[in-house]
C-alpha cells in the first residue's frame, strides 16, 4: 500500500463526515483493498455500478444521478470512480453536496496509478489493450465478450472474426497488475486472450495512488474535477487538461 507519511508536503485531508463513492464495479477490488487497511474508512460508503454500463454510456448519467439523489440527505460529499467515460457522467449534479470527478478520461490513468503515467504509457505505445483483475472478473476481457457476449449472438465464427476486427489496430495486450484479487488467475487469463488474439503480452505495475486519492482525499484541482452544490458535470474540464 502506498505511504503517504513519506510524501506528507503533498497530502491533505479529504472532507470530513460522511462520504459516498460511486464507483464502477471493476474497481471493487482495489477499492475495497485499501478501505480495509484504514482504519478511518468507516463513513465512506461505496456504492458499486453494473460494468456494462460502459457500453451504454448514455445511460450513464441517469443511473449515477440516482445515487447522487438517494444519498443527498445521508452524505456529505460525493466521489465519482469515474473519468469523462464517453461523456458518461456529464450532467450529473448534487443539491446539497460537492461531486469530485476524478479528471481522467477512463479508469486506465486510475489503474496506473495517475494522469502523468498514463500519458507516458500512451505516448510510449499507443496501441496497447490493457487488462485488469476487475476485466477479468467481470468476464468483460475479449475472450469473455467471444464466450458471453458476442458468440450467443452471432455463432463462434462471427464472434471471432468480430472480436478480431475490433482489436485489429492493437498490438501489445498488457496487464496491470495491480496487486489486488488473485494475480496469478488474472495472469494466466490475460496470457490467454494474447494468445488467442496473436497480441504480444506484457504486464506492468499498477499503483493505487490514484484510488488513495480517491477514497480519502486530497481532492485537489490537478487530480479532480471539483463541483460545488447545483453544478453540472461538463465535458470541458476534462478536454483542456493535458500532458
Amino acid at each position: 500500500m502506498p505511504d503517504w507519511n513519506a510524501d506528507q508536503q503533498h497530502y491533505t485531508p479529504g472532507p470530513s463526515g460522511p462520504r459516498l463513492i460511486i464507483a464502477c464495479r471493476v474497481m471493487a477490488h482495489e477499492l475495497d483493498a485499501l478501505r480495509q487497511h484504514r482504519k478511518d474508512a468507516h463513513d465512506i460508503e461505496i456504492c458499486y455500478m453494473d460494468q456494462n454500463l460502459h457500453l451504454t454510456p448514455g445511460k450513464m448519467p441517469g443511473l449515477i444521478q440516482e445515487q447522487i439523489d438517494a444519498h443527498a440527505d445521508t452524505a456529505q460529499s460525493i466521489v465519482l470512480g469515474y473519468g469523462l467515460c464517453s461523456n458518461g457522467i456529464v450532467g450529473v449534479t448534487a443539491r446539497n453536496q460537492h461531486i469530485y470527478i476524478p479528471r481522467v478520461h477512463d479508469c486506465i490513468a486510475l489503474l496506473l496509478g495517475s494522469r502523468q503515467a498514463y500519458f507516458e504509457a500512451f505516448r510510449k505505445r499507443a496501441g496497447t489493450y490493457y487488462l485488469t483483475p476487475g476485466w477479468v472478473a467481470e468476464e468483460k476481457d475479449p475472450l469473455g465478450m467471444v464466450e458471453h457476449e458476442y458468440g450467443p449472438k452471432m455463432g463462434q465464427e462471427m464472434a471471432v472474426w468480430g472480436i478480431n476486427e475490433e482489436l485489429k489496430h492493437y498490438t501489445h495486450i498488457v496487464l496491470i497488475d495491480t496487486g489486488a484479487g488473485d494475480m496469478e488467475k488474472v495472469r494466466q487469463r490475460a496470457k490467454a486472450n494474447a494468445a488467442f488474439l496473436d497480441k504480444v503480452y506484457e504486464e506492468v505495475s499498477g499503483s493505487t495512488a490514484y484510488f488513495e486519492k480517491l477514497l480519502f482525499g486530497p481532492y485537489d484541482t490537478e487530480d479532480f474535477v471539483c463541483l460545488g452544490p447545483g453544478e453540472k458535470a461538463g465535458q470541458k474540464p476534462f478536454m483542456t487538461q493535458s500532458e
